[in-house]
């Protein structure tokens, strides 16, 4: 069988000898495989490779060990041009099947900065159940431990990391430190069938200076060893500039409803991009990769083509960070968040940059009379949408139609539901022009930026 293309299910794509759809589990665009099929979904074989005959041009060694088991990067064995290529061709298939859109207006994706080490922050977790590699065989119970990432498939498995591609610096460093000393220490780490054990989670958190946060979540309240870790854990990094402790003993791994302790340094870490700067707290949303996160906001600033006297109106504005960066030349930035903290760390950063033109306000978009609502404050001239991956709700497209607002900037992470909304929007709005973005290489993510005009 040959493959012709990747879904967007992350699945290549193939079709057997009587011209069935076979969506082929790790394959690549011009490989020719023997498959093993695995399951039947809706008239279409599902399999994996049980040969490759011919490998495709495309494919590549995977860079990192733990690949093709945790999860983590998928498309590591695609060559860095046919992914782009992949995620360009999803994003134009989704936008013109759907929302009928000219190849014309679409501008080449956008590609990352860096293709490795972009993260700005991972969550581990501690395990007595330790993912064990076809060839193992079992083990003693401290061989059992892992501090690492869940196996896609198998939640209560965590394969255990010694080398991630995800972040730079040090962090791989401080995570393996972390499991050496705890291990030697002989200390428990979380059982999550039993629901006990002391050492639960690890998040680690930078900025582009390689500072660092460290975020230790246990199982149980045992002051002495979380004094112990900590101080061992900040003695050696010099790096680490603050480091949080929480106990959990929920059955959920949030912090987001923990009390954490700021056990050592300083509250925040600081990221800066160009003209403007965030405080990055320990429950802090903010955009996981930072270089690239500055090119999407480049490009959503050349979008607005910003004169100095323009209302912007930021929907799902999360920690505020588009409208800030957006404000030094506007007149007033409008954002209008869900959460509550995330509100919170926006006005925060509107602060630390000294804007007095940015208002952060709580609320759920589709729950406002946006059209009555925004009017009470000011009549935006520019509206920039982010929404989460189920894309905008009804209510909302209904209010942007009756604003009928000059320009829309809508930035998603999912092209097909972006198409949707942008066909719901067309009787009112029309696209000028839209790109696909690059944020998350070697997986099967793309965001596309459309660019939306009022039609006369």
């Amino acid at each position: 069988m040959n493959i012709h293309a990747i879904a967007n299910n992350g699945f290549s794509v193939g079709r057997n000898a009587e011209g069935m759809v076979v969506f082929v589990e790790g394959a690549v665009p011009g490989d020719e495989v023997e498959v093993e099929f695995f399951a039947k979904k809706k008239g279409s074989w599902f399999g994996k490779i049980n040969q490759l005959i011919q490998a495709s041009i495309h494919r590549k060694e995977p860079h990192c060990a733990h690949f093709g088991v945790c999860g983590g990067c998928s498309w590591q064995h695609i060559d860095y041009a046919e992914q782009l290529h992949q995620k360009e061709l999803w994003a134009k298939d989704a936008i013109q099947r759907i929302a009928k859109i000219p190849n014309a207006l679409f501008e080449p994706i956008i590609p990352a900065r860096e293709t490795t080490y972009y993260r700005n922050k991972l969550e581990y977790t501690f395990s007595t159940h330790r993912w064990k590699l076809f060839n193992e065989t079992e083990t003693a119970e401290d061989q059992n431990k892992a501090l690492g990432f869940h196996r896609p498939g198998h939640f209560q498995k965590i394969v255990d990391i010694h080398h991630c591609f995800h972040q730079g610096g040090v962090s791989n460093d401080i995570r393996n430190f972390i499991r050496a000393y705890t291990m030697e220490q002989g200390w428990d780490y979380y059982d999550i069938k039993n629901h006990t054990g002391l050492l639960r989670n690890l998040t680690l958190r930078s900025n582009s200076l390689e500072e660092y946060m460290c975020i230790i979540c246990f199982g149980r309240d045992d002051q002495e060893k979380i004094h112990q870790l900590s101080n061992a854990v900040s003695k050696t990094f010099p790096q680490i500039k603050s480091i949080y402790t929480a106990v959990n003993t929920k059955y959920n791994d949030s912090i987001y409803d923990l009390d954490l302790q700021l056990f050592y340094g300083i509250p925040f870490l600081t990221e800066t991009w160009e003209h403007v700067k965030f405080l990055i707290g320990p429950k802090s949303f903010f955009q996981t990769n930072p270089k690239q996160a500055q090119v999407l906001f480049q490009l959503i600033e050349s979008y607005c083509e910003l004169k100095g006297g323009e209302t912007i109106l930021d929907l799902y504005c999360g920690v505020g960070s588009i409208g800030i960066y957006l404000a030094r030349n506007a007149a007033k930035v409008i954002g209008v968040e869900t959460i509550q903290a995330a509100v919170e760390d926006a006005r925060k950063n509107a602060l630390a940059n000294n804007l007095e033109n940015c208002e952060f306000h709580m609320g759920m978009a589709e729950s406002l009379e946006l059209s009555s609502w925004i009017l009470e404050r000011a009549r935006p001239d520019i509206v920039i949408v982010d929404p989460p991956r189920m894309g905008l709700h009804d209510k909302v497209c209904q209010e942007l139609l009756k604003m009928q607002i000059e320009k829309l900037i809508y930035v998603s992470c999912n092209p097909s539901t972006q198409a949707r909304d942008i066909d719901r929007l067309s009787e009112k709005y029309k696209v000028i022009k839209l790109s696909p973005v690059d944020m998350f290489p070697h997986t099967n993510h793309v965001e596309c930026v459309a660019l939306l005009s009022l039609r006369t």
